[in-house]
């Protein structure tokens, strides 16, 4: 097997080890908060910080891409990327300053406005340092300092909430101090201090990185928009019981965006570091294909078992939920396609090109919310999701080969979609769910069969070490 097969291999299972490791302690955080604090409370709590995701993009120019974009590029110096990082968080103190007066405007947020602008300035912090981990090739230390991260923010929660009992105080500083120790300890043992004696000012740097990160703004608000505008017209127009159903059901897809964001970080890496040496095609070709193989797998697996599993995990009152899950799952695979393709054009510096499909899948998304939510209800919501994912999907494909030559089997791929899609509406007609699931499996088994049979790492680079 190829040198960079492995590579990619052994990044996707060190990014494993570190946001399973996150995942898990998060997961048993969730009745420390609900015991702890009311409904009211979680609630503020949780604006702070959606506020903060909808600001970072804006006051960091999402910097941290173009920090692993230029951190691997063999045109600069990679210490004088980690420099240019800095300058924008010294741009961002100041901003977060003068914002902080503006948020307190809101009167929800009055009471916590400079809490949400020091988590702002701290998250941006976080990105633009670990990613510069990632850039060095520090992937072991990245996934460490992860779940360091993560049992830091835990044990911080569990003294300030259940310990000394300060609410939406506590819940607050838990994760900014968790952020803060964390970030200075990526300083020290990424020896940040000896990289920033050995960096000089950049001028064309600087403004390539800009050029190449301020598109990404627009693209990082769509995606919060079409993440977040259904959940919205929900609670307008349907009220807040079916808001609670529809947020249960789209919590269960969050389990395959996980392994996305693993293998994109991973991929991310892969691409952009394959684009600078051989830019080998049958690379991108054949891992487009093993990954869309895990992919549709897994959606298939969890589509088998969901009714049952929903039957348990959740309280009496949200297990209607499960019927809407199927064709999220559906949705999952689609943004696991488009996740796919971003990456790529991380590698090809086509962030406007990124910023356009995601502008487009939004305005796709707030579009069908708007007509089907008051005729279907959370139906209108699923369907909107699910479409406006396909179209960035087909999108990233058909923009990214034009730049890119990736083979793809369409037939293979398409035969792939449709037997997850007809699986999903099937069970989520409640239509003979298992015996409808096993069919869907062999047929996927089969489909795929003759096609890994074939599959072989072929140098078409450079030759492994």
């Amino acid at each position: 097997m190829k040198k960079k097969y492995l590579s990619l291999m052994k990044d996707t299972l060190i990014f494993s080890l570190g946001s399973f490791g996150s995942k898990i302690i998060l997961f048993f955080m969730v009745p420390l908060y609900t015991n702890y604090l009311t409904t009211e409370e979680y609630g503020t709590a949780d604006l702070v910080f959606t506020v903060a995701q909808f600001l970072t993009p804006i006051m960091s120019v999402v910097i941290h891409d173009a920090i692993i974009r230029y951190g691997l590029s063999k045109d600069f110096k990679r210490e004088d990327v980690l420099r240019v990082g800095y300058y924008i968080i010294g741009v961002d103190i100041l901003v977060a300053i003068a914002l902080g007066p503006v948020v307190g405007l809101y009167k929800p947020l009055t009471q916590w406005k400079w809490y949400l602008s020091v988590y702002a300035v701290i998250s941006i912090v976080d990105s633009i340092q670990f990613n510069y981990l990632k850039a060095c090739g520090k992937n072991r230390l990245y996934a460490v300092l992860s779940v360091l991260k993560t049992a830091c923010m835990a044990s911080l929660n569990v003294l300030l909430l259940a310990i000394k009992h300060i609410g939406v105080r506590g819940y607050l500083l838990a994760n900014i101090l968790a952020l803060c120790l964390t970030d200075l300890l990526v300083f020290i043992f990424g020896k940040y201090a000896s990289e920033l004696k050995r960096s000089e000012h950049d001028s064309k740097l600087l403004k390539e990185m800009l050029w190449y990160s301020t598109p990404l703004i627009l693209n990082n608000i769509s995606w919060w928009v079409i993440q977040s505008s259904d959940k919205v017209m929900i609670e307008y127009i349907l009220g807040p019981a079916m808001l609670g159903l529809y947020t249960v059901a789209a919590k269960i897809p969050a389990l395959i965006n996980v392994v996305i964001s693993i293998f994109s970080q991973a991929w991310g890496i892969s691409s952009i570091t394959e684009y600078e040496d051989t830019n080998d095609s049958t690379f991108y070709s054949t891992v487009q294909r093993m990954y869309l193989f895990v992919v549709c797998a897994a959606c298939i697996i969890y589509i088998s078992i969901i009714k049952v599993f929903m039957s348990f995990y959740v309280g009496v009152d949200f297990r209607d939920a499960w019927r809407y899950v199927p064709l999220l799952l559906v949705s999952a695979v689609f943004s696991s396609i488009s996740s796919f393709y971003g990456s790529l054009y991380g590698a090809l510096k086509k962030t406007v090109n990124n910023m356009l499909s995601t502008v487009f899948s939004a305005v796709v998304n707030i579009i069908i919310n708007f007509m089907l939510i008051p005729v279907v209800g959370i139906w209108g919501a699923v369907i909107g999701t699910v479409v406006a994912y396909f179209f960035i999907a087909i999108y990233r494909i058909f923009d990214v080969r034009r730049y890119l030559h990736i083979e793809i089997d369409w037939t293979n791929y398409i035969i792939n979609c449709f037997i997850v899609f007809i699986q999903a509406i099937l069970v989520s007609m409640n239509l003979y769910v298992y015996a409808v699931s096993f069919i869907a499996s062999i047929a996927f088994l089969i489909n795929n069969f003759k096609y890994f049979k074939k599959i072989k790492f072929k140098n078409s680079g450079s030759s492994a070490n």
